[in-house]
C-alpha cells in the first residue's frame, strides 16, 4: 500500500513514556498526576464508571448498554419479506464525545437485529440510501526496523501518521453478505456485485438453518475493512421450535453483545472530535501488525455498563471487529470466575450440551458464541468483562495489557431479585451430530490452504496447494517456491505445490453441489487467521501444533518438512457446526523469540447450495490479499465429473 508523503497535523499523543518521566495526563476531566493514573489502572473497581489509560480521555462505565433494535419481517403468502436501508447518520457511542458520522443499516450502529423463524423463505430488499464520501480518515505509521514496540495504533489522533490515498473520496457503493446464511451465490453478496445509491440489492435467503445467530455486513471487494469500519454490520438470529422448547432466557434476559473497536481524530486543542480514524502500522509497504484501535464498542457503546439481575443471562456475542481477536474472561474483584461461560452454541447453531469454558473464550472476527453466565452468586457486586492477551494474567499491569485497554464492559448485579427457576439443560439439541468416520470422504484428497507471512508484495498471502506424487517430488531440490513438505503424527510426509495465490490468478477449487470435503488450514504466518468460507458450513476436526522453522521464508518454501508438534483441543465454541474458524494462536499479537509454533486446521465442510462465492481471511485489513474464488456445481455440471 502507498502512502501520502505529509503527515497529517494533530494533537500532540500522550504516551505511557510521558507517565514514566512524571508528567501529567489531560483528559480524565482535569490535569491528573501520573500517580494518580497509575492508581486507578491497578484498581480492579468495586463498581460505577471510571477513568481510562491515560491519553483515552473517556471515562469508562459511564454509559448504559444499548440494545439494537429489532426488525422482523412481514409475510407475504409462503414467504417473508423485509426492507433494510442502508443510510448515513450521526451516532452517539460515548456521552463524552461527539457524534459519530456513520454508514449505518437503519441509522443505528449496529443495524437492527433481523429476527426470523426458520423454514420461512426470507426476500431482503437492500436499500443504498447513503451519502457523501466514507466517513472514515485512514492513515498509517510506521518506521524502519518496526513493529514499534508502543504503536500509535494504542492512541487516537493521527500525529505521525500519513494519509492513505484513494480512501477519502470513496463513494458509497454497498454489497451486503448475510454472513453464514446458506444461499445461493446470485444471493450471496458477491463482493463485485455493487449496488450505488439509489439502487437496491434484492436477496433471497432460503432461512433453513438451525436456530442460531449470524451477521449482515458490506462486502465490497478491496474496501470493505473501511465500509465496516464507517458502520455497516448487524446482527440476525434465527428460532426454532427447538430451541423455544428449551425455555432458554429470553427477554431482557437475552442480550446480543456485538464487540468491535475505533478509534477517533482529535482536534488542535487535543479533545476527541468524534471523526474515526482507520490506523495501522506499516513500513514502506509492509503491514506490520493487523489492526487493532484503542477503544472497545459494545452494540456501539464505548465501554458501556450492563445492570443485570442475580440469575441466568443469555449472551449472543459477535466479533465484528477489523482485526481485533478477543479472547473475553469475567472477572469480579479483579480475578477471573471459573467457569463463567457455558457456551450452548456455535456459529451454526445449538450443540448438544452446554459446555464450561476453561480460561478465556476466544472469538476472532465473524465468529460468534452462544453462552449462559449466571449472575446470582454476585449479588450487589460489579464484574468486569475484558479482552485478556496471550501470557498476561487478568489485571496485570505491564505496558501492553494497559495500552490496549483490556476492559470491554461492566455487569452491575442488583442486590435484590429471584434468581429464577432456569437449570441449564443437559441436553440443548437432540439433532446435533458431529461427523462419524463414515461421513468423511475417503476417495478424494483434501483441500489443502496455506496461510503464508508477507511475501514480496509485503501482504500476508493464501496459497491454494494440490499434492504432488511421490515419484514427482523425488525431482523436486528444495527449498523450491510455493513447494511445502508436511510430516503429519503417523511420520507421512505429503508435498505440496502452489497452483493460486491472487484473486485474480484464474481457476477456483470447484466444488460438487451437497457434497463434503476435507480442508486443511496451514499457518506457516506468525499472526492468527480467521477463515471464512461463503456456500458452506463445516465442522472442526482436528486443530495441530507443527514446528513451522523448516519454512525458508525468503525464498517462501520449505527447507524441510513442517513436523508436528501435538494436538490441541478445539475451543468449547468450535466443537459445533461453524462458518469461520480460527487458524493460529488466539491473543498473538507478535512472534516470540523463538518464533511462534504454526497451527494446522482440518474441518470438514459441506456445501449445501450452488453459485460463485470465494474463501478468505476475515481479517479486513488481510482479505482483499487472502481471498480466493470458489465454485459449487451440480455434479453434472462440474468438469471434473465427465461433462465439458
Amino acid at each position: 500500500m502507498e502512502t501520502a508523503s505529509a503527515d497529517i497535523p494533530d494533537s500532540p499523543v500522550l504516551t505511557r513514556r510521558t507517565l514514566l518521566r512524571g508528567g501529567a495526563v489531560a483528559g480524565l476531566g482535569a490535569i491528573v498526576p501520573a500517580s494518580s493514573v497509575f492508581a486507578v489502572l491497578d484498581d480492579p473497581g468495586a463498581g460505577g464508571a471510571e477513568p481510562s489509560a491515560d491519553g483515552l480521555m473517556l471515562t469508562k462505565f459511564k454509559d448504559p448498554l444499548r440494545t439494537p433494535p429489532v426488525l422482523r419481517p412481514v409475510a407475504r403468502g409462503g414467504h417473508d419479506e423485509l426492507t433494510v436501508r442502508m443510510r448515513t447518520a450521526d451516532v452517539r457511542v460515548h456521552s463524552e464525545l461527539p457524534a459519530v458520522r456513520m454508514w449505518t443499516y437503519e441509522g443505528s450502529h449496529p443495524g437492527p437485529t433481523i429476527e426470523t423463524v426458520r423454514g420461512r423463505r426470507l426476500r431482503v430488499a437492500w436499500e443504498n440510501h447513503l451519502t457523501g464520501t466514507v466517513p472514515v480518515t485512514a492513515v498509517d505509521f510506521g518506521r524502519p526496523g518496526g513493529p514499534a514496540p508502543d504503536p500509535l495504533s494504542n492512541y487516537p489522533g493521527t500525529q505521525g501518521c500519513q494519509e492513505v490515498p484513494g480512501v477519502a473520496g470513496l463513494q458509497p457503493w454497498a454489497a451486503v453478505h448475510l454472513h453464514g446464511m446458506l444461499t445461493g451465490g446470485g444471493n450471496d453478496g458477491w463482493m463485485e456485485n455493487l449496488v450505488a445509491p439509489g439502487d437496491v440489492q434484492l436477496s433471497a435467503y432460503p432461512n433453513d438453518q438451525a436456530a442460531t445467530t449470524l451477521w449482515y455486513h458490506d462486502h465490497t471487494h478491496h474496501v470493505s475493512r473501511f465500509s465496516v469500519y464507517a458502520g455497516l454490520a448487524g446482527l440476525f438470529v434465527c428460532r426454532d421450535e427447538e430451541e423455544r422448547a428449551l425455555g432458554l432466557p429470553k427477554g431482557r434476559h437475552e442480550v446480543p453483545l456485538v464487540l468491535s473497536d475505533r478509534n477517533f481524530a482529535l482536534d488542535a486543542s487535543g479533545a476527541l472530535t468524534g471523526r474515526l480514524v482507520h490506523k495501522v502500522e506499516m513500513v514502506g509497504t509492509k503491514l506490520m501488525r493487523a489492526h487493532a484501535a484503542p477503544y472497545t464498542l459494545v452494540n456501539g457503546v464505548i465501554w458501556p455498563y450492563l445492570e443485570v439481575d442475580p440469575r441466568w443471562y443469555r449472551l449472543r456475542i459477535a466479533n465484528t471487529a477489523n482485526s481485533r481477536i478477543y479472547r473475553l474472561m469475567l472477572l469480579a474483584d479483579g480475578r477471573p470466575v471459573p467457569g463463567a461461560f457455558q457456551v450452548i452454541g456455535t456459529d451454526q447453531g445449538l450443540i448438544d450440551k452446554p459446555l464450561p469454558v476453561d480460561g478465556a473464550l476466544n472469538l476472532s472476527p465473524g465468529e460468534r458464541a452462544d453462552v449462559l453466565v449466571d449472575f446470582s452468586a454476585f449479588r450487589g457486586r460489579s464484574l468486569k468483562l475484558v479482552n485478556t492477551m496471550e501470557g498476561v494474567p487478568p489485571g496485570a499491569s505491564s505496558a501492553k495489557n494497559d495500552l490496549l485497554e483490556p476492559d470491554v464492559m461492566q455487569f452491575r448485579v442488583a442486590g435484590r431479585g429471584s434468581a429464577g427457576r432456569f437449570t441449564p439443560p443437559t441436553v440443548l439439541s437432540s439433532t446435533f451430530e458431529r461427523p462419524t468416520h463414515h461421513d468423511l470422504p475417503h476417495d478424494r484428497a483434501p483441500r489443502w490452504v496455506v496461510l503464508a507471512g508477507p511475501g514480496t508484495a509485503n501482504m500476508p498471502e493464501l496459497w491454494e496447494m494440490e499434492e504432488v506424487a511421490d515419484a514427482d517430488a523425488a525431482g523436486i531440490v528444495f527449498p523450491s517456491a510455493g513447494v511445502i513438505q508436511v510430516k503429519d503424527a503417523e511420520g507421512t510426509v505429503t508435498t505440496l505445490r502452489r497452483t493460486a495465490m491472487q484473486y485474480d490468478d484464474g481457476g477456483a477449487f470447484t466444488v460438487e453441489h451437497d457434497s463434503v470435503e476435507i480442508w486443511k488450514y496451514l499457518n506457516l504466518a506468525a499472526s492468527p487467521h480467521p477463515m471464512h468460507i461463503h456456500l458452506a458450513h463445516f465442522h472442526v476436526l482436528s486443530r495441530e501444533n507443527y514446528d513451522v522453522t523448516g519454512f525458508d521464508r525468503t525464498v517462501r518454501g520449505s527447507a524441510r518438512p513442517i513436523a508436528f508438534l501435538k494436538a490441541v483441543e478445539p475451543d468449547p465454541h468450535e466443537r459445533g457446526l461453524k462458518d469461520t474458524v480460527r487458524v493460529g494462536t488466539a491473543g498473538q499479537i507478535l512472534p516470540g523469540p523463538n518464533g511462534t509454533p504454526g497451527e494446522l486446521v482440518t474441518v470438514a465442510a459441506r456445501f449445501p447450495v450452488v453459485g460463485r462465492g470465494v474463501h478468505h481471511c476475515h481479517m479486513l485489513e488481510h482479505e482483499q490479499h487472502m481471498v480466493r474464488p470458489l465454485v459449487v456445481a451440480p455434479a453434472a455440471h462440474d468438469p471434473a465429473g465427465g461433462h465439458h
